[in-house]
Protein backbone atom coordinates (compact mmCIF):
# COMPACT_ATOMS: atom_id res chain seq x y z
CA UNK A 1 0.00 0.00 0.00
CA UNK A 2 3.04 2.26 -0.30
CA UNK A 3 2.10 5.75 -1.48
CA UNK A 4 -1.68 5.15 -1.44
CA UNK A 5 -2.21 8.84 -0.78
CA UNK A 6 -6.05 8.64 -0.75
CA UNK A 7 -6.23 5.77 1.73
CA UNK A 8 -7.92 7.09 4.89
CA UNK A 9 -8.66 3.91 6.86
CA UNK A 10 -7.56 0.30 6.98
CA UNK A 11 -8.56 -2.76 9.00
CA UNK A 12 -5.88 -5.35 9.62
CA UNK A 13 -7.25 -8.85 10.18
CA UNK A 14 -6.57 -11.04 13.20
CA UNK A 15 -4.63 -13.57 11.13
CA UNK A 16 -1.93 -11.16 9.97
CA UNK A 17 1.37 -11.97 11.70
CA UNK A 18 3.69 -9.36 10.22
CA UNK A 19 3.55 -5.96 8.57
CA UNK A 20 6.25 -5.77 5.92
CA UNK A 21 8.72 -3.08 4.95
CA UNK A 22 7.09 0.05 3.48
CA UNK A 23 3.65 -1.61 3.86
CA UNK A 24 1.77 1.69 4.44
CA UNK A 25 4.57 4.15 3.84
CA UNK A 26 3.50 7.60 2.54
CA UNK A 27 -0.22 6.95 3.06
CA UNK A 28 -0.64 10.61 3.83
CA UNK A 29 -4.45 10.39 4.30
CA UNK A 30 -4.32 7.63 6.93
CA UNK A 31 -5.36 9.04 10.33
CA UNK A 32 -5.40 6.03 12.65
CA UNK A 33 -4.26 2.43 12.75
CA UNK A 34 -4.82 -0.54 15.06
CA UNK A 35 -2.27 -3.31 14.85
CA UNK A 36 -3.91 -6.52 16.15
CA UNK A 37 -2.42 -8.91 18.73
CA UNK A 38 -1.65 -11.46 16.02
CA UNK A 39 1.10 -9.26 14.55
CA UNK A 40 4.60 -10.03 15.86
CA UNK A 41 6.73 -7.61 13.81
CA UNK A 42 6.46 -4.19 12.19
CA UNK A 43 8.82 -3.81 9.25
CA UNK A 44 11.19 -1.04 8.26
CA UNK A 45 9.44 2.14 7.06
CA UNK A 46 6.08 0.40 7.57
CA UNK A 47 4.23 3.65 8.38
CA UNK A 48 6.88 6.24 7.61
CA UNK A 49 5.67 9.58 6.23
CA UNK A 50 2.05 8.94 7.26
CA UNK A 51 1.86 12.62 8.05
CA UNK A 52 -1.85 12.65 9.07
CA UNK A 53 -1.56 9.69 11.44
CA UNK A 54 -2.75 10.84 14.88
CA UNK A 55 -3.38 7.53 16.62
CA UNK A 56 -1.69 4.13 16.61
CA UNK A 57 -2.43 1.07 18.75
CA UNK A 58 0.32 -1.54 18.79
CA UNK A 59 -0.79 -5.10 19.56
CA UNK A 60 0.41 -7.07 22.56
CA UNK A 61 2.38 -9.61 20.49
CA UNK A 62 4.61 -7.24 18.55
CA UNK A 63 8.23 -7.99 19.47
CA UNK A 64 10.11 -5.62 17.17
CA UNK A 65 9.53 -2.21 15.64
CA UNK A 66 11.61 -1.79 12.48
CA UNK A 67 13.91 1.00 11.40
CA UNK A 68 12.05 4.21 10.45
CA UNK A 69 8.76 2.39 11.14
CA UNK A 70 6.89 5.58 12.18
CA UNK A 71 9.38 8.23 11.10
CA UNK A 72 8.01 11.58 9.92
CA UNK A 73 4.56 10.90 11.39
CA UNK A 74 4.25 14.57 12.31
CA UNK A 75 0.69 14.35 13.68
CA UNK A 76 1.26 11.41 16.05
CA UNK A 77 0.87 12.77 19.60
CA UNK A 78 1.28 9.72 21.83
CA UNK A 79 2.39 6.13 21.58
CA UNK A 80 2.45 3.16 23.92
CA UNK A 81 5.01 0.49 23.16
CA UNK A 82 3.71 -2.74 24.75
CA UNK A 83 5.68 -5.05 27.02
CA UNK A 84 6.02 -7.60 24.19
CA UNK A 85 8.41 -5.35 22.25
CA UNK A 86 12.10 -6.10 22.82
CA UNK A 87 13.71 -3.71 20.35
CA UNK A 88 12.97 -0.28 18.92
CA UNK A 89 14.69 0.14 15.57
CA UNK A 90 16.92 2.93 14.35
CA UNK A 91 14.97 6.13 13.66
CA UNK A 92 11.72 4.30 14.52
CA UNK A 93 9.99 7.56 15.58
CA UNK A 94 12.44 9.96 14.01
CA UNK A 95 11.06 13.46 13.44
CA UNK A 96 7.67 12.77 15.03
CA UNK A 97 7.52 16.44 15.93
CA UNK A 98 4.01 16.26 17.45
CA UNK A 99 4.83 13.41 19.83
CA UNK A 100 4.34 14.61 23.42
CA UNK A 101 4.08 11.30 25.27
CA UNK A 102 5.72 7.91 24.88
CA UNK A 103 5.48 4.83 27.09
CA UNK A 104 8.24 2.28 26.59
CA UNK A 105 7.36 -1.28 27.58
CA UNK A 106 9.23 -3.25 30.21
CA UNK A 107 10.74 -5.78 27.80
CA UNK A 108 12.58 -3.37 25.53
CA UNK A 109 16.31 -4.06 25.73
CA UNK A 110 17.64 -1.67 23.10
CA UNK A 111 16.65 1.75 21.80
CA UNK A 112 18.10 2.25 18.32
CA UNK A 113 20.11 5.11 16.90
CA UNK A 114 17.99 8.23 16.29
CA UNK A 115 14.94 6.31 17.63
CA UNK A 116 13.23 9.46 19.00
CA UNK A 117 15.52 12.09 17.55
CA UNK A 118 13.89 15.43 16.66
CA UNK A 119 10.70 14.67 18.62
CA UNK A 120 10.62 18.33 19.49
CA UNK A 121 7.41 18.26 21.58
CA UNK A 122 8.38 15.29 23.77
CA UNK A 123 8.52 16.52 27.38
CA UNK A 124 9.46 13.47 29.44
CA UNK A 125 10.62 9.90 28.99
CA UNK A 126 11.15 6.92 31.27
CA UNK A 127 13.61 4.33 30.07
CA UNK A 128 12.71 1.06 31.81
CA UNK A 129 15.13 -1.19 33.68
CA UNK A 130 15.02 -3.73 30.84
CA UNK A 131 16.96 -1.43 28.50
CA UNK A 132 20.71 -2.09 28.35
CA UNK A 133 21.77 0.36 25.64
CA UNK A 134 20.66 3.76 24.41
CA UNK A 135 21.69 4.28 20.79
CA UNK A 136 23.53 7.16 19.19
CA UNK A 137 21.38 10.29 18.82
CA UNK A 138 18.46 8.35 20.40
CA UNK A 139 16.82 11.44 21.98
CA UNK A 140 18.88 14.15 20.33
CA UNK A 141 17.28 17.50 19.49
CA UNK A 142 14.24 16.87 21.72
CA UNK A 143 13.95 20.57 22.52
CA UNK A 144 11.07 20.29 25.02
CA UNK A 145 12.44 17.34 27.01
CA UNK A 146 12.53 18.42 30.67
CA UNK A 147 12.77 15.06 32.41
CA UNK A 148 14.45 11.74 31.67
CA UNK A 149 14.65 8.67 33.89
CA UNK A 150 17.34 6.18 32.85
CA UNK A 151 16.78 2.57 33.90
CA UNK A 152 19.08 0.62 36.20
CA UNK A 153 20.28 -1.83 33.51
CA UNK A 154 21.61 0.64 30.96
CA UNK A 155 25.35 0.08 30.51
CA UNK A 156 26.09 2.58 27.76
CA UNK A 157 24.72 5.92 26.63
CA UNK A 158 25.39 6.42 22.93
CA UNK A 159 27.11 9.28 21.16
CA UNK A 160 24.94 12.43 20.99
CA UNK A 161 22.15 10.50 22.78
CA UNK A 162 20.68 13.63 24.42
CA UNK A 163 22.53 16.39 22.61
CA UNK A 164 20.79 19.77 22.35
CA UNK A 165 17.98 18.82 24.72
CA UNK A 166 17.86 22.46 25.76
CA UNK A 167 15.06 22.09 28.36
CA UNK A 168 16.64 19.23 30.30
CA UNK A 169 17.53 20.52 33.78
CA UNK A 170 18.81 17.49 35.67
CA UNK A 171 19.85 13.93 34.97
CA UNK A 172 20.90 10.94 37.05
CA UNK A 173 23.09 8.38 35.34
CA UNK A 174 22.56 5.09 37.20
CA UNK A 175 25.23 2.83 38.67
CA UNK A 176 24.85 0.33 35.82
CA UNK A 177 26.29 2.73 33.22
CA UNK A 178 29.93 2.10 32.31
CA UNK A 179 30.44 4.58 29.50
CA UNK A 180 28.98 7.91 28.43
CA UNK A 181 29.37 8.47 24.69
CA UNK A 182 30.86 11.38 22.77
CA UNK A 183 28.71 14.53 22.97
CA UNK A 184 26.04 12.56 24.87
CA UNK A 185 24.72 15.72 26.56
CA UNK A 186 26.36 18.22 24.23
CA UNK A 187 24.86 21.72 24.47
CA UNK A 188 22.18 20.81 27.04
CA UNK A 189 22.29 24.47 27.98
CA UNK A 190 19.55 24.21 30.66
CA UNK A 191 21.24 21.38 32.54
CA UNK A 192 22.02 22.47 36.13
CA UNK A 193 22.52 19.19 38.00
CA UNK A 194 24.10 15.85 37.02
CA UNK A 195 24.73 12.71 39.06
CA UNK A 196 27.15 10.19 37.57
CA UNK A 197 26.88 6.62 38.86
CA UNK A 198 29.63 4.64 40.53
CA UNK A 199 30.44 2.35 37.57
CA UNK A 200 31.19 5.02 34.95
CA UNK A 201 34.78 4.58 33.82
CA UNK A 202 34.87 6.80 30.73
CA UNK A 203 33.22 9.99 29.53
CA UNK A 204 33.38 10.65 25.81
CA UNK A 205 34.65 13.66 23.95
CA UNK A 206 32.54 16.81 24.50
CA UNK A 207 29.99 14.73 26.49
CA UNK A 208 28.98 17.73 28.64
CA UNK A 209 30.41 20.50 26.50
CA UNK A 210 28.46 23.78 26.49
CA UNK A 211 26.50 22.75 29.61
CA UNK A 212 27.31 26.18 30.95
CA UNK A 213 24.37 26.41 33.39
CA UNK A 214 25.54 23.48 35.51
CA UNK A 215 25.93 24.32 39.20
CA UNK A 216 26.20 20.84 40.68
CA UNK A 217 28.08 17.76 39.44
CA UNK A 218 28.20 14.59 41.50
CA UNK A 219 30.50 11.73 40.51
CA UNK A 220 30.12 8.59 42.62
CA UNK A 221 32.84 6.61 40.85
CA UNK A 222 35.72 5.86 43.23
CA UNK A 223 38.18 5.94 40.32
CA UNK A 224 37.81 9.26 38.47
CA UNK A 225 36.32 8.49 35.04
CA UNK A 226 38.71 9.05 32.18
CA UNK A 227 37.62 12.17 30.32
CA UNK A 228 38.19 12.53 26.60
CA UNK A 229 38.88 15.96 25.11
CA UNK A 230 36.44 18.62 26.36
CA UNK A 231 34.30 16.00 28.13
CA UNK A 232 33.56 18.58 30.83
CA UNK A 233 34.27 21.55 28.59
CA UNK A 234 32.48 24.88 29.21
CA UNK A 235 31.12 23.84 32.60
CA UNK A 236 31.94 26.86 34.78
CA UNK A 237 34.48 25.25 37.08
CA UNK A 238 34.73 28.44 39.13
CA UNK A 239 31.16 28.07 40.41
CA UNK A 240 29.96 24.52 39.72
CA UNK A 241 30.32 22.31 42.80
CA UNK A 242 31.85 18.88 42.36
CA UNK A 243 30.99 16.17 44.89
CA UNK A 244 33.09 12.98 44.87
CA UNK A 245 33.65 9.98 47.18
CA UNK A 246 35.62 11.18 50.20
CA UNK A 247 38.18 8.38 49.82
CA UNK A 248 38.84 9.54 46.24
CA UNK A 249 39.13 13.28 46.91
CA UNK A 250 42.87 13.44 46.24
CA UNK A 251 42.52 11.33 43.09
CA UNK A 252 39.94 13.73 41.63
CA UNK A 253 42.07 16.72 42.56
CA UNK A 254 44.87 15.23 40.47
CA UNK A 255 42.80 13.85 37.55
CA UNK A 256 42.59 15.50 34.15
CA UNK A 257 39.63 17.93 33.86
CA UNK A 258 38.31 17.01 37.32
CA UNK A 259 41.16 18.91 38.97
CA UNK A 260 40.03 22.15 37.30
CA UNK A 261 37.00 22.50 39.60
CA UNK A 262 37.50 25.09 42.33
CA UNK A 263 34.96 23.58 44.74
CA UNK A 264 35.61 19.85 45.16
CA UNK A 265 34.02 18.21 48.18
CA UNK A 266 34.62 14.67 49.36
CA UNK A 267 31.50 13.00 50.72
CA UNK A 268 30.40 9.68 52.13
CA UNK A 269 27.41 9.13 49.86
CA UNK A 270 26.04 6.45 52.17
CA UNK A 271 25.64 8.96 55.00
CA UNK A 272 22.55 11.22 54.89
CA UNK A 273 23.00 14.95 55.37
CA UNK A 274 26.46 15.27 53.84
CA UNK A 275 25.25 16.97 50.67
CA UNK A 276 22.18 19.14 50.34
CA UNK A 277 20.71 22.40 49.18
CA UNK A 278 19.49 23.62 52.57
CA UNK A 279 21.56 21.80 55.18
CA UNK A 280 25.03 20.27 54.96
CA UNK A 281 27.23 18.50 57.49
CA UNK A 282 30.74 17.05 57.27
CA UNK A 283 33.55 16.34 59.78
CA UNK A 284 31.50 17.79 62.63
CA UNK A 285 30.78 21.06 60.80
CA UNK A 286 27.10 21.86 60.33
CA UNK A 287 25.89 24.51 57.88
CA UNK A 288 22.25 25.57 57.55
CA UNK A 289 20.05 28.38 56.24
CA UNK A 290 18.21 30.54 58.76
CA UNK A 291 16.00 33.21 57.14
CA UNK A 292 18.50 35.75 55.72
CA UNK A 293 21.52 34.24 57.44
CA UNK A 294 23.83 31.26 57.25
CA UNK A 295 24.42 29.39 60.51
CA UNK A 296 27.65 27.48 61.04
CA UNK A 297 28.36 25.23 64.02
CA UNK A 298 31.45 23.20 64.76
CA UNK A 299 33.82 25.64 63.07
CA UNK A 300 35.98 25.97 66.25
CA UNK A 301 37.01 29.55 65.40
CA UNK A 302 38.26 28.55 61.95
CA UNK A 303 37.99 31.14 59.19
CA UNK A 304 34.72 30.85 57.25
CA UNK A 305 34.50 32.10 53.68
CA UNK A 306 31.24 32.56 51.79
CA UNK A 307 30.94 32.95 48.01
CA UNK A 308 27.90 33.69 45.88
CA UNK A 309 26.96 31.45 42.98
CA UNK A 310 29.13 33.57 40.66
CA UNK A 311 32.21 32.79 42.74
CA UNK A 312 32.48 36.26 44.32
CA UNK A 313 33.58 36.46 47.97
CA UNK A 314 30.82 37.91 50.17
CA UNK A 315 32.23 37.12 53.62
CA UNK A 316 35.46 36.04 55.31
CA UNK A 317 35.82 35.77 59.08
CA UNK A 318 35.04 33.70 62.16
CA UNK A 319 31.42 34.72 62.79
CA UNK A 320 29.11 31.72 62.95
CA UNK A 321 25.98 33.70 62.03
CA UNK A 322 26.56 35.31 58.65
CA UNK A 323 24.13 37.76 57.07
CA UNK A 324 24.01 37.70 53.29
CA UNK A 325 22.72 40.42 50.95
CA UNK A 326 20.04 38.42 49.08
CA UNK A 327 18.29 35.08 49.16
CA UNK A 328 20.33 32.92 46.82
CA UNK A 329 22.60 29.90 46.67
CA UNK A 330 25.91 30.32 48.51
CA UNK A 331 29.12 28.30 48.77
CA UNK A 332 30.55 28.04 52.30
CA UNK A 333 34.13 26.92 52.96
CA UNK A 334 35.35 26.05 56.45
CA UNK A 335 37.99 23.68 57.84
CA UNK A 336 38.89 22.45 54.37
CA UNK A 337 35.29 21.51 53.56
CA UNK A 338 32.92 23.02 51.01
CA UNK A 339 29.14 23.25 51.45
CA UNK A 340 26.25 24.62 49.43
CA UNK A 341 23.34 26.33 51.14
CA UNK A 342 20.20 27.82 49.59
CA UNK A 343 18.32 30.63 51.32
Amino acid sequence: FDYCIRLTSVTIGESVTSIGDYAFSRCIGLTSITIPDSVTSIGDYAFSDCTALTSVTIGESVSSIGDYAFSYCYSLTSVTIPDSVTSIGDSAFYWCTGLTSVTIGNSVTSIGDYAFSCCSDLTSVTIPDSVTSIGDYAFSYCDALTSVSIGESVTSIGDYAFCQCFSLTSVTIPNSVISIGDSAFYECSGLTSVTIGESVSSIGESAFRFCSAMTRLESRAEVPPICSANALGDINKQTCELFVPIKSLDAYKAADQWKDFIFITGVDFDEPGNVGDAVSENDGVYVAANNDSIEVTGADNAVITVYNINGQLVYSGTDTTISVPTKDIYIVRVKGQTFKVAL
